[in-house]
């Protein structure tokens, strides 16, 4: 199999079948059975990549399956030979690698996701090609320093910082300014109400914000971040929890999947087909603890006796509309996404 750019795909039959006849016409005798027989195998098995296929991804334990699937072989399995993972240092800018063909998937969070397809207007711009991590509890936290208030009460006005890693751009002012924020936001507004508005959600790197916490810098009243920083804050610093922002409406929320362009993806069936299939196994494996912990060293930067401590939350083996549903709804609410800007029936099959 051949990666095509968008556009240049040959019917998937005729590129299996061409295959077949060059291998068949490639030797004699015994040597014709031989190359018979191992056509056969490529074909079932997706055949081998004769391209590189680039994955986008920022660092960090939701996109851990994909470092996973590389270290234990799936991808090549798959018929995937050739899989380089380019990291972004934002949800942002691995969509904008996607989007200039600097890479062929990406992982990353769907709020950025979601306003990406929104801001295309009429256009499919993106396909998701498989969902990748949902919350638990206790892998997105709102974390204060000891001897602080921890009534989400008093949260009111105050400055929340978050991740800028997932940060979308042009949000409307005085409302969340990523995913993250929004399902904090969205938990906060049981004890806030309408006054969550107030609020003010300042950006910075996470190590940043439990640095900026625990020395008493930026005048926060209290920082949200993920795992392995919820560890870190915890652990070092002894912060301690004000709520979880996986909780209630957003308690098992999807946080971040895989897509591609829309056009790249009906180009090369067979890349997306082999994609799948590999990174479903990864996620498979992942649900057990001790496959994905020997590899968030590398895809989160964290020690491995940190990450054998962390709290991981789940890797889904199938996409659910429904639950993908939770997070455009929950972003329209908070005025992230307009009424009906995206469909979902037609990000997940193309049409």
């Amino acid at each position: 199999m051949r990666l095509h750019p968008a556009g240049t795909s040959l019917p998937n039959h005729g590129r299996r079948a061409r295959r077949a006849r060059l291998c068949l016409t490639a030797a004699s005798g015994i040597a014709v059975l031989l190359s018979a027989a191992a056509c056969s195998n490529s074909v079932n098995g997706g055949g081998t990549v004769s391209n590189t296929i680039t994955i986008a991804a920022v660092p960090g334990i939701a996109d851990a399956p994909l470092y996973l699937a590389r270290k234990e072989g799936l991808f090549s399995a798959a018929g995937l030979s050739n899989v380089v993972i380019k990291t972004y240092p934002t949800a942002a800018k691995a969509l904008n690698a996607l989007q200039n063909a600097q890479a062929d998937i990406a992982g990353v969070d769907y709020g950025n996701i979601f306003a990406a397809q929104a801001q295309s207007g009429s256009k499919n711009l993106l396909r998701i090609l498989a969902d990748g991590y949902d919350a638990q509890a206790g892998v997105l936290q709102v974390l204060t320093m000891p001897g602080r208030s921890t009534n989400p009460l008093d949260l009111a006005g105050k400055k929340i910082a978050v991740p800028s890693d997932g940060v979308i751009g042009n949000t409307p002012s005085g409302e969340p300014i990523s995913l993250d924020s929004a399902a904090a936001a969205q938990v906060l507004s049981s004890f806030l109400g309408n006054n969550v508005g107030s609020v003010q959600w300042v950006k910075m790197p996470q190590g940043q914000e439990v640095n900026a916490l625990a020395h008493g810098r930026g005048n926060l009243a209290a920082i949200l971040v993920s795992q392995p920083y919820v560890y870190q804050a915890e652990q070092q610093y002894g912060a301690v929890d004000m709520f979880d922002a996986a909780s209630g409406f957003t308690a098992n929320l999807p946080l971040s999947g895989y897509a591609a362009m829309n056009a790249w993806a009906r180009a090369n069936p067979e890349a997306v087909a082999d994609f799948k299939s590999a990174i479903a196994r990864a996620q498979s494996q992942a649900s057990m603890a001790g496959p994905i912990q020997t590899v968030l060293p590398e895809a989160a930067g964290v020690q491995q006796q940190a990450a054998d401590l962390v709290t991981v939350g789940s890797y889904p083996t199938t996409t659910s509309v429904s639950e993908l549903g939770r997070v455009v709804r929950l972003m329209v609410g908070f005025h992230m996404l307009p009424d009906s800007a995206v469909n979902l029936s037609s990000m997940l099959n193309g049409s």
